[in-house]
């Protein structure tokens, strides 16, 4: 790949660490930076992570004025929190299993994540602290350079003192385009079935790390490659060369990526591209020759929560993707009503409408046929911002009546009925914006109200909404 790396490390320590790193030098000890911070400062990229080795025993740093969390203190690792940034403490020395920094850095995943430098106090800096010449004790820079993925020493033994490193090659492919090695390609491959040892937690937060990552496709396509998808996500493989229509070019799981590799990269529409056709092999049926896929959304959409809540993530994100895959399926949008993409609008919330866009722009350019099927997707996002810039109810909040209202035109108490009545209303205003009036509004009460009942007591005589 041959990429040209700085001749000088820049790496600008953050004043929270700066002074804990202080802290430490002020004691006496030695101290390193190592690992993703150092990799992504030469490669040009904000570093994100921070790890630090030092030779001070962990009873100092649990003992710091610094608030520290205990992940592994019998390994000699000590999480340290500094004004919500959490720093990964390793302590080399007599009293640890690993003694040296030689073998610390021995013991790290790959070789591009081998690097270290030390800390220097420095008077000239703002927080004390600069760091010196880069220690490269496996060549991890020479990976860098040619954009290589390589496990430290013997990259079997890495793979099974961590499974979910295995994830992080695929991870890191996917954030900078990197090739794996061969002998840790086949290391990942023999070890990839150990990630269903792993917490679904940690496997989770680093396959959404790849999943926004702007080299995707080859992030997920060593993931199928590798046998990782068998072991937390083995749904994606349901579509595997399972072929389409004519309107596809590619088959199930290919269409699938190139949708994901499409979209923004942002979390919420990333997963929404990778779970919107997941279950397109559980309904595909021929008919007349050709394959059709009814009722793929709703049902993509269940697929999409179910496997979501076994990945244990945040409900509200689950909601909002499966939110997403439900909605995609939008077709003949000249045929639409202004009401149509009010209820659109009102179906999937203003928060989620660019997403929506997003995913079904990315769709079209991925069934690779026709690139001018986007253009009924501008269409709709031209006319979705028309109708959002018009005044109409945006909300059941923005009727000209309210709960109160229909209980006094009904004489009732509070019951289901009343919630019913309003989201009836909302529905008539959203096609019918100019109704929305008071004396109109009241006089659809009563009508909505005896009609639902009407309708309520022919399908079961024991339902009533009355208290």
């Amino acid at each position: 790949m041959g990429k040209r790396l700085p001749a000088k490390l820049d790496l600008p320590i953050p004043s929270e660490l700066g002074n804990f790193l202080q802290w430490l030098k002020g004691k006496g000890f030695s101290v390193w930076i190592v690992g993703g911070a150092v990799r992504d400062a030469l490669l040009g990229f904000p570093p994100k992570d921070w790890d630090v080795i030092t030779d001070a025993p962990c009873n100092v740093i649990m003992s710091s004025p610094y608030r520290t969390v205990a992940v592994g203190a019998r390994f000699g690792v000590i999480v340290v929190v500094l004004n919500g940034m959490t720093v990964e403490v390793a302590c080399i020395g007599k009293t640890t299993s690993i003694g040296t920094l030689e073998a610390d850095l021995a013991r790290r995943d790959f070789t591009i994540n081998a690097l270290a430098v030390p800390v220097e106090i420095s008077e000239g800096d703002s927080h004390g602290c600069t760091v010196g010449a880069i220690i490269d004790l496996f060549d991890g820079i020479k990976d860098l350079k040619r954009g290589i993925i390589r496990g430290v020493i013997d990259p079997e033994a890495r793979f099974k003192e961590d499974p979910l490193r295995v994830l992080r090659a695929a991870r890191f492919m996917a954030e900078y385009g990197f090739a794996v090695e061969q002998e840790t390609y086949r290391a990942m491959k023999k070890n990839s079935s150990c990630l269903k040892g792993v917490a679904i937690e940690r496997v989770r937060d680093e396959f959404f790390k790849l999943i926004v990552g702007s080299w995707v496709r080859k992030g997920l396509e060593i993931l199928r490659r590798s046998g990782a998808f068998e072991a937390f996500f083995p749904e994606i493989l349901e579509g595997w060369m399972k072929r389409q229509n004519g309107f596809h070019k590619f088959h199930i799981y290919r269409h699938i990526v190139e949708t994901v590799a499409y979209t923004p990269p942002r979390l919420r529409v990333r997963l929404a591209a990778l779970f919107h056709d997941i279950a397109k092999p559980r309904v595909r049926k021929k008919l007349n020759g050709r394959f059709r896929f009814f009722g793929h959304e709703a049902l993509s959409a269940e697929m999409t929560v179910e496997i979501l809540n076994r990945w244990k993530t945040n409900h509200t994100l689950i909601e909002e993707v499966a939110t997403l895959v439900k909605n995609h399926m939008i077709y003949n949008v000249s045929q639409w009503s202004d009401g149509a993409i009010r209820r659109l609008i009102n179906r999937v919330g203003n928060d989620l409408i660019e997403d929506l866009l997003d995913l079904l722009y990315a769709d079209r350019l991925a069934h690779g046929v026709d690139p001018s099927d986007t253009q009924e997707v501008e269409l709709l996002r031209n006319r979705i911002a028309q109708i959002q810039s018009s005044e109409y109810p945006k909300s059941v909040k923005s009727l000209a009546v309210n709960g109160n209202d229909v209980m006094a035109v009904l004489n009732i108490g509070p019951c289901p009925a009343v919630g019913k009545i309003l989201k009836a209303l909302y529905q008539h205003v959203l096609d019918h914006p100019e109704d929305n009036n008071r004396d109109v509004l009241l006089a659809m009460i009563p009508r909505l109200y005896y009609a639902d009942q009407s309708v309520a007591s022919r399908s079961s005589p024991a339902t009533t909404y009355m208290h």
